[in-house]
C-alpha cells in the first residue's frame, strides 16, 4: 500500500545515518517467503561471531553493526551506543506502491508481510463494487452488465429513497440513480432507447412492443434505400438488422425476402472496389446494384450477388456512378444480426491480358513465377477437375522431353484448379489437373511441343503460379497402371500420396486428388476386405477394378475415413486397387482375402434377451430392422430414433476386430458395448455412423470377454435390410 508521503522515511534515514550508514535507492520489497542480509559490512576485517545465529542477533552484545545482521531485509540493524544489537522495523521498505492490495508491514521475525486487500463490498446486489487504484477509493457502480448506461430495472441507489433520477453518472460514485433496463443482458434494450418496429422486442422497456407503442415505433437506420449508409470514403462499417424488414429480393437467394440493410457507394471516377461482409452469426448475402436501389428485374442493374463466410465482391475499374450494397441475413428466422462491411476503394486496374486462349502469358522454357487474379475474367476453358469457372491461360513450349512441376497458391481457404492441356479449347482433355488449396502437380516425361496451363476458380484473392521445368524422370512406383505396386493379403503396406499424381477418375469420387495403384492376384475364390487409413481427417476413395484405370470395370467403389470396401466371393484372377486421398499424405493399405463366408440370416434379435450369438471367429449376418423396436441409444448419436437389433459376441483372446454394415440398404448406426450383462458399457472407438458412405464401420482391439453389437438406423425412417460383418485379425 503506497503511503501518502515519504517524509517519514527520509527523516528516519537522517536520524539513523550515523549508526546505519548511507540510505540506498529504493528497492522492491521482499516478502516473508524470501530474505537476504541487510546489515552493511562497515568494517571489512570484522566477522560476525560464529556462535551467533543470524535471527538471534537482536539484543546481543556487539562492537560493530556488521555483527547485528538479522537477515530480514526490512529491518534496520545496528549496534547501539550501549553495545547491544538493535533491529528496527522499516514499514516503508515493504511498501509496493499499490493502494488496493492493502497496507504492507514489516515483522522483525518474518520480514515483509502482505497487507489485507481493501474490501469494497457494500453488501448491496444492485452495485458492482471495486477498488479504484487511480483515485484510491472504493467505487460502487450501478448494476449495468450490458454497459448500455441504463442500470437494471430492479435496482436503485440506496440514497434514493422513494424518488430518484435515472442518471447514474460516469463512475457510479454517490448520488441517486434508478435503473430502467428491463433486459440487462442486451445493450439494445433500455429505457432510453426508441421503440423499433418489427423486432418483437420491447426496446424502451415501457411494456409496449413494436406497433403497440403509444407514440408509434421507428424504423432502424439504413433499413431501406431511402436511408442508405454512405460508404464512399471506404473503411469498416457496422450494421444491425434489429427491427429491419425484408424489403428487397436477392437474386442469389432465389428472390427470397430477408431482413436487410442498405449502403451507398458513390464513385466520381473508375475505381477498383472490394466489398467484404462478415457476421459472427453466419454467412450473409451481398448484392451490388448500379444506379438504382431496390427491386429490379433488369439484369444490368445487379452487378453481383453472392453468399459467403465472409462474403467478398471484387470489381475492377468500376465506372463512376452511384452503387448500392444490399446486405441480408442468410437465416429467414433471425430477428437480429450484426454485419461488418469492409469497403476498399483503389486505383482502377486493367483486366488480365491472358483471359483467353488467344492471349496466353508465355512461360519461359525454364519456368518462372507469375502473379495474378481472377477478378472480372471470363470462363473459357472447362477443366476436368474444376469445370467451367473464370480462368486465365499460360503457355509453355518444350524443346525436349521434360518434367514440368507447377503449383498455384492463394489464401488457405480458397481452392483453385490448375490444369495442364495440350490444346486450349473449350473442353480439352487434361494431362494433369488438381483442384485444391494449393493446387499442384508434376507432369513427367512430357514430349516436345506447346502446352497450356489453365488457372481457374471463384476465388477473388490474388494467386501465385510457380512453374519449374526439369530433366525427365519416370513416375514413382504405384503412381500409374504402368507400374503398380503389389499388395499381399494380410500384410499391411505403407506409403505416401505426396509423390503421386491424379491420374484416374473413380465412380465414387469426382475429385482430382492424387491416387495410387496396387495389384493382387487370387488363385481361388475369396472374400476380400480392403482398408486404406491415414490421418484422422483424411478421407479415401477406394475402387476395385478388373482393368486398371478403367472406371467401367469397377467391382465396387467406396469412400470414408478410413476408406473401406468388401467384396464377397471374388473369383480367381488379377485385380487392381486404385485409391485417392483428400489430403495427399501418408497411408497404410491392408488387404485381407479369406475363404468365402455364407451369410447367416438372423431374425427375432430385437433386444438383449434374444441377442443373436456371433462366434469368436466372426462372420456375416443379414436381417431386417423393420419389425424391430427402438430399445437402445447409440453413444455417438444420442438423438437417433430408429429401430435396432442386438448381437452377442464372445472374444476368446486379445485381437483386433473389424465391424461393418457395408451392404446395408439404409443409413446405419453401429455400436459396441462390453460387460457381463447387456446393454453393457460403451467401448471407446466402438461407435460409428457413416464410415463407408451411409454404412457404418470401425476397428477396435478387444480383450477376452463378452461384447454386444447393436445395429440401428440414423433417422426415424432409417430401417430395412442390413448386413453385419465381423472380422477378427491377429495383433
Amino acid at each position: 500500500m503506497q503511503q501518502p508521503t515519504r517524509r517519514l522515511a527520509a527523516l528516519s534515514c537522517l536520524l539513523l545515518a550515523a549508526l546505519a550508514g548511507a540510505c540506498s535507492d529504493e528497492m522492491p520489497p521482499v516478502f516473508a517467503e524470501a530474505g537476504t542480509m541487510d546489515a552493511a559490512d562497515d568494517v571489512a576485517d570484522v566477522e560476525r561471531p560464529r556462535d551467533v545465529e543470524v535471527r538471534d542477533a537482536q539484543g546481543r552484545v556487539c562492537t560493530r553493526s556488521s555483527q547485528c545482521d538479522d537477515g530480514i531485509p526490512c529491518t534496520m540493524d545496528f549496534c547501539s551506543a550501549e553495545g547491544r544489537c538493535v533491529s528496527a522495523p522499516d514499514t516503508m521498505a515493504c511498501d509496493d506502491g499499490v493502494y488496493c492490495n492493502g497496507q504492507e508491514s514489516c515483522d522483525v521475525r518474518r520480514g515483509c508481510v502482505r497487507g489485507t486487500p481493501i474490501a469494497c463490498n457494500d453488501n448491496y446486489t444492485c452495485t458492482i463494487d471495486r477498488c479504484d487504484e487511480e483515485t484510491k477509493r472504493c467505487v460502487h457502480a450501478p448494476r449495468d452488465f450490458d454497459r448500455d448506461g441504463d442500470p437494471d430495472i430492479r435496482c436503485r441507489a440506496s440514497e434514493c429513497g422513494d424518488g430518484g433520477v435515472t442518471d447514474a453518472g460516469p463512475d457510479g460514485g454517490g448520488g441517486c440513480w434508478i435503473g430502467g433496463d428491463c433486459d440487462d443482458s442486451n445493450p439494445r434494450v433500455n429505457s432510453r432507447l426508441p421503440e423499433l418496429c418489427g423486432d418483437m422486442t420491447d426496446n424502451n422497456c415501457n411494456g409496449q412492443t413494436d406497433t403497440a407503442e403509444m407514440g408509434g415505433c421507428s424504423r432502424p437506420p439504413h433499413d431501406t434505400c431511402d436511408d442508405p449508409l454512405d460508404v464512399s470514403r471506404g473503411g469498416r462499417f457496422t450494421f444491425q438488422t434489429t427491427g429491419t424488414m425484408g424489403n428487397y429480393m436477392f437474386r442469389c437467394a432465389g428472390g427470397v425476402l430477408m431482413r436487410d440493410v442498405v449502403a451507398r457507394l458513390r464513385l466520381t471516377e473508375a475505381r477498383d472496389v472490394t466489398l467484404t461482409a462478415s457476421s459472427a452469426g453466419g454467412a450473409i448475402y451481398v448484392q451490388l446494384m448500379a444506379n438504382m436501389c431496390g427491386m429490379s428485374t433488369n439484369p444490368m442493374d445487379i452487378r453481383d450477388c453472392t453468399l459467403g463466410f465472409p462474403t467478398v465482391i471484387r470489381k475492377r475499374a468500376l465506372p463512376a456512378g452511384d452503387y448500392y450494397v444490399l446486405l441480408g441475413t442468410s437465416s429467414s428466422t433471425a430477428v437480429s444480426a450484426e454485419f461488418e462491411l469492409n469497403v476498399e476503394v483503389g486505383p482502377a486496374t486493367p483486366p488480365p491480358a491472358n483471359d483467353t486462349c488467344a492471349t496466353p502469358t508465355v512461360i519461359p522454357p525454364t519456368g518462372g513465377t507469375f502473379r495474378g487474379d481472377l477478378v472480372d475474367v471470363q470462363a473459357n476453358v472447362s477443366t476436368q477437375c474444376g469445370g467451367l469457372q473464370p480462368d486465365v491461360v499460360y503457355s509453355l513450349t518444350l524443346a525436349a522431353r521434360s518434367n514440368v512441376v507447377a503449383r498455384v497458391t492463394t489464401t488457405p481457404s480458397s481452392s483453385v484448379a490448375l490444369a495442364l492441356v495440350d490444346r486450349c479449347v473449350a473442353s480439352p482433355m487434361s494431362i494433369r489437373c488438381d483442384f485444391a488449396a494449393p493446387a499442384a502437380w508434376t507432369a513427367r516425361e512430357l514430349g516436345p511441343g506447346t502446352y497450356f496451363l489453365v488457372v481457374s476458380g471463384r476465388t477473388l484473392s490474388p494467386f501465385q503460379l510457380d512453374v519449374m521445368v526439369t530433366p525427365p524422370s519416370p513416375p514413382p512406383a504405384g503412381d500409374t497402371c504402368a507400374n503398380p505396386l503389389t499388395v499381399t493379403p494380410g500384410t499391411p503396406v505403407m506409403g505416401s500420396l505426396a509423390t503421386m499424381e491424379a491420374d484416374y477418375q473413380l465412380s465414387c469420387s469426382g475429385t482430382g486428388n492424387r491416387d495410387a495403384v496396387y495389384r493382387f492376384t487370387l488363385a481361388e475364390r475369396r472374400d476380400v476386405n480392403i482398408v486404406v487409413a491415414g490421418g484422422a481427417s483424411e478421407y479415401y476413395y477406394v475402387a476395385l477394378q478388373t482393368m486398371c484405370g478403367v472406371r467401367t470395370t469397377e467391382r465396387v467403389c467406396r469412400f470414408g475415413s478410413p476408406g473401406r470396401l468388401t467384396v464377397r466371393g471374388l473369383d480367381p484372377g488379377t485385380y487392381f486397387i486404385v485409391f485417392k486421398g483428400t489430403r495427399g499424405g501418408d497411408y497404410t493399405l491392408t488387404m485381407d482375402a479369406t475363404p468365402p463366408v455364407t451369410p447367416v440370416a438372423v431374425m427375432n434379435n430385437d433386444t438383449c434377451d434374444v441377442a443373436a450369438a456371433i462366434p469368436s471367429g466372426g462372420g456375416v449376418y443379414t436381417g431386417n430392422t423393420t419389425t424391430a423396436r427402438r430399445d437402445y441409444t447409440a453413444p455417438c448419436s444420442p438423438g437417433s430414433a430408429s429401430e435396432d437389433v442386438v448381437f452377442r459376441y464372445r472374444v476368446d483372446r486379445m485381437q483386433r476386430v473389424s465391424f461393418s454394415t457395408d451392404g446395408s440398404s439404409f443409413d446405419t448406426l453401429l455400436w459396441l458395448t462390453s460387460g457381463a450383462t447387456c446393454p453393457g458399457t460403451n467401448v471407446p472407438g466402438g461407435c460409428n455412423d457413416d464410415a463407408i458412405g451411409t454404412a457404418s464401420a470401425f476397428d477396435v482391439t478387444l480383450a477376452p470377454g463378452d461384447y454386444y453389437v447393436f445395429v440401428g438406423g440414423f433417422g426415424s425412417g432409417s430401417r430395412g435390410n442390413y448386413t453385419l460383418t465381423v472380422t477378427p485379425s491377429s495383433l
